[in-house]
């Protein structure tokens, strides 16, 4: 099959279609304009490559088999809608043998259920999920699952090897697909790259998003709110990364200050003048940590397990690493010789400004105060003059921690279960060596 440029008849009617798609579903524009035009001619239907060009029988534009041009811009909408949906990429991650045809309908039903929600005039005898047996508003992969078996069960419907809607959709080369990085003769249906594709997801997803702000829930369709959301939702990044990064950097900021010395006078004398030396502080680092709200003790091992795994590395020495537990009940911090023995004591109003302050009022003062917390406390009013380090363990976002100090938020249930924890550092118990301040009562 020979591929071609539209002729202008064949643009024409293409165009109609198009500007009736747009506008039944305007937040699909980007997309409908970013798919290239090309004619297939013996095709028989439409179909999507992976580099967004669009095939499209021209018996089906200008023949006298030809499509309305609602229909032209229904079928445009669902073709799209495999592009959108990354159709293609998310077959890639099925079990192989992939079966072509199970993937075909299984993406056919995805899109189909919002655009009938939607209120798209869609072919008769279109793929739906009742027809395949299953609900409504679910995943292609639930629909794939439900027509192939996981367990090693022969599929019901045999697979024909057909192209589908194209290699767009995860289904085999349609007859005449360009090749990867080829036009057409004049130029025209020049590929898309992979990151092209994703600003016009982005894009779509953000006029989806910005048609239900402005007219409200139910003016999209709810599998299109879904896609959209997941797809603006920011990247999560592992909160042992963030709060190692948190750490480290704090302790490198104060590990990197120098300052002269008489306390050792230089090598480089000069005559009659003592010259001091230079010197690099040793980093003293306090742990303060909520053992009262509701916090877990599997919550409270993994997170300070992170956290002395990171003073491990960063060099600082155990004699310089405190540890203070705040009591629940007296507010009131306790010097604990391991970590091992911090334990929760449970109830509530916690202060961790008490522990804030007992540990810079200890005697080499801190460097670096990390708080380990559920985050239902107040917080120092005035910036501490150790670079504060705050952990919130909550399911909640951090609410009204100090926008001078750094906040890590330890989501709850990302938390692995309950963990054998070593002394800081894999060196031990730590041993209290100061006392944090004449408030702080010993144990």
């Amino acid at each position: 099959m020979n591929t071609r440029p539209l002729t202008a008849t064949e643009r024409e009617a293409f165009r109609l279609g198009r500007l009736v798609a747009a506008e039944t579903a305007p937040y699909f524009m980007h997309a409908l304009f970013a798919a290239a035009p090309v004619a297939a001619p013996g095709l028989g239907t439409f179909a999507v490559d992976g580099a967004w060009r669009l095939y499209m029988d021209p018996d089906l534009l200008t023949g006298p088999a030809r499509w309305d041009s609602t229909t032209i811009g229904a079928v445009l909408l669902h073709e799209v809608g495999h592009l959108l949906r990354d159709h293609a990429g998310r077959a890639d991650a099925l079990p192989t043998p992939r079966h072509h045809l199970a993937w075909n309908l299984a993406g056919d039903a995805e899109i189909n259920d919002d655009l009938l929600a939607a209120g798209v005039p869609l072919p008769e005898g279109v793929v739906t999920p009742g027809a395949l047996g299953c609900d409504d508003g679910d995943l292609a992969e639930t629909y794939y699952a439900h027509l192939v078996p996981p367990h090693g069960a022969p599929p019901a419907l045999p697979d024909d090897g057909s192209a589908g809607c194209g290699s767009g959709s995860g289904c085999p080369p349609a007859p005449g697909e360009l090749p990867a990085g080829v036009a057409l003769d004049d130029g025209t249906a020049t590929p898309v790259s992979p990151a092209e594709s994703d600003l016009v997801r982005r894009r779509v997803a953000q006029d989806v998003q910005a048609t239900i702000a402005a007219k409200g829930r139910g003016s999209v369709p709810a599998g299109m709110d879904r896609w959209a959301s997941g797809v603006l939702a920011p990247p999560t990044v592992p909160w042992e990364r963030v709060l190692r990064a948190a750490v480290r950097r704090a302790v490198a900021d104060r590990a990197g200050r120098i300052d002269y010395t008489y306390a050792r006078p230089s090598r480089r004398q000069l005559p009659r003048i003592i010259k001091p030396a230079m010197r690099a502080p040793s980093v003293v680092v306090t742990l303060v940590v909520d053992t009262s709200g509701s916090m877990s003790q599997a919550d409270l091992d993994a997170a300070m397990s992170e956290v002395t795994g990171v003073l491990r590395t960063t060099g600082v020495a155990r004699e310089h690493l405190r540890l203070l537990s705040v009591d629940a009940a007296a507010t009131t911090p306790q010097r604990v010789r391991s970590v091992t023995a911090v334990r929760l004591t449970g109830g509530g109003g916690t202060d961790m400004r008490v522990g804030i302050a007992a540990a810079e009022a200890a005697t080499p003062a801190p460097h670096v105060v990390v708080v380990l917390t559920d985050g239902d406390t107040p917080w120092p009013d005035q910036p501490t003059r150790a670079r504060l380090v705050c952990a919130v363990i909550s399911n909640r976002p951090p609410r009204g921690t100090p926008t001078w100090a750094t906040t890590v938020h330890i989501p709850s249930d990302r938390l692995p279960g309950p963990a054998p924890v070593a002394g800081p550092g894999g060196m031990g118990p730590v041993r209290q060596t100061e006392t944090p301040g004449r408030s702080a009562p010993t144990t």
